[in-house]
């Protein structure tokens, strides 16, 4: 087999209806990633190819070529492609092309008619960062970092830090950028401005907040609700008659520095309400560009922030209930980001498939609609609508959304949970790169019966010994 025909696209399943061929073409061709000669794996089947691994996240390469291709004539040659051509053809095909599908599949999927996603005229959006656990490959070590033990010994897996803008109503991902364990959350997200506007109110998390960050979001249109570090409270304008009160900060020294350097204009202050409310035993603050108490009351602005927790709940699906639970697959830099714009993607399409069936009459909360139980009918999807029209694909998406809504899960319950880590780490253990500049020509063994506290000198569990190769 050299090369396939115009009739034997493979298909998604009813995500079809989402990945288009004519976006996946276009995406190729931006790029210019299009075969100058016929291949086995042309560029438009690995764009699929990518996808399905984050559908089948446990699954070999050869079992997702399997099941994406069977049914197909002529696939028969495919049975002989192992995972290094797998993978060779991941590499040629890059990390834009799929950057550039999910900018294009991305997008507000909120309507009038979802619940949760308004409040008073406001469409919610939430800006949060999260980390993705990557394979412990020397390149992805050296390049994304991760964390370290007391005198910079890195322990655990290396990351990647992501942070990400999504609506709180559906909750869809609209926008997100990628960078190294090291790089600031902040930064980050300042790019993400560019994805809101006018109508837009921005629920963040501390540490976000600062008056560039301030400026950079509003200067678009959109509002902000963050929390507040004690630090920030700037200083104190006029108090409002139902507790709030205006506050002026001024941007930093270093930051008007940094600013005229990139040749960037910054505000000589900024005006923002602070509300003041109990938290347990202790008090927190909220930062919000909102300054009318009449129209956007206090207490409703507290009840507000907890909405943040939903894209928390994004986060969970997509590493959790769609990707592996643990490290993703891609030891190369490159096949990292070009994983992850994957996974954001298909995530973006299952919950615009969840939110269509929410809409249909009556309408529920997409909160009710499982996210795990649409995954499961996408994943059923695939070898089933090999070779199917665009006409049966339309139908399948609306029978999936009939199936998907059948059995609501019960309502959200208005619950609170202290922080707390849940996957600690006592076991630290020397990357790849760490342990070949120390110890080579042998590995430390640790001794997992003990709990003693990692030892300073060496990072390790316990009594380290050195076993020779």
């Amino acid at each position: 087999m050299t090369g396939w025909g115009a009739g034997q696209r493979v298909r998604i399943g009813i995500l079809t209806k989402v990945f288009t061929a004519e976006l996946v073409d276009a995406a190729i061709a931006k790029h210019g990633r299009a075969e100058r000669r016929r291949r086995l794996l042309p560029a438009w089947l690995v764009v699929y190819f990518v996808l399905a691994l984050c559908l089948f996240a446990r699954e070999s390469y050869e079992e997702v070529l399997r099941v994406l291709t069977s049914g197909i004539p002529g696939s028969g040659a495919l049975a002989r492609v192992n995972r290094s051509s797998l993978c060779r053809a991941r590499a040629r095909l890059g990390e834009d092309v799929l950057e550039t599908v999910f900018r294009q599949v991305t997008g507000p999927l909120a309507t009038p008619a979802t619940p949760g996603a308004w409040w008073r005229g406001l469409r919610l959006l939430a800006l949060d960062g999260t980390q993705f656990d990557l394979p412990d490959s020397t390149s992805n070590g050296d390049t994304f970092d991760g964390p370290s033990a007391t005198g910079g010994v890195p322990f655990g897996f290396p990351q990647v830090r992501a942070v990400v803008l999504a609506e709180v109503g559906t909750p869809g991902v609209l926008d997100a950028r990628l960078g190294g364990y090291r790089d600031g959350e902040r930064g980050l997200a300042y790019p993400l401005a560019g994805s809101t506007g006018p109508g837009d109110l921005v629920i963040a998390d501390r540490g976000f907040w600062s008056v560039e960050f301030a400026h950079v979001f509003t200067m678009g249109g959109a509002d902000l609700l963050v929390s507040l570090q004690s630090n920030h409270l700037g200083t104190a304008q006029e108090e409002l008659p139902d507790g709030s009160y205006l506050s002026m900060a001024r941007p930093g020294k270093d930051v008007r520095l940094r600013a005229a350097r990139e040749g960037r204009t910054l505000p000589r202050h900024v005006i923002y309400r602070v509300i003041a409310f109990a938290k347990g035993d202790k008090v927190a603050y909220l930062g919000t560009t909102l300054l009318d108490p009449e129209q956007y009351p206090a207490d409703e602005l507290v009840a507000l922030y907890r909405e943040r927790w939903e894209i928390e709940l994004a986060f969970d699906e997509i590493k959790n209930h769609l990707g592996p639970g643990g490290p993703i697959r891609s030891r190369t830099p490159e096949g990292v980001r070009q994983e992850l714009w994957a996974y954001l993607a298909v995530h973006h399409a299952i919950r615009q498939f969840a939110h269509t069936a929410a809409l249909t009459r009556p309408t529920v909360d997409a909160d009710r609609v499982s996210y795990l139980k649409c995954v499961r009918i996408v994943r059923r999807s695939i070898p089933s609508q090999l070779g199917a029209t665009a006409a049966k694909l339309t139908r399948s998406f609306a029978e999936a959304g009939r199936e998907a809504r059948a059995r609501p899960l019960p309502a959200r319950r208005g619950r609170e949970c202290p922080r707390a880590i849940k996957k600690p780490n006592r076991w630290p253990v020397l990357r790849t790169r760490a342990r070949r500049d120390t110890v080579q020509p042998g590995r430390w063994a640790h001794n997992r019966t003990t709990k003693q506290p990692p030892s300073r000198k060496t990072g390790t569990q316990g009594n380290p010994s050195l076993v020779t190769a």
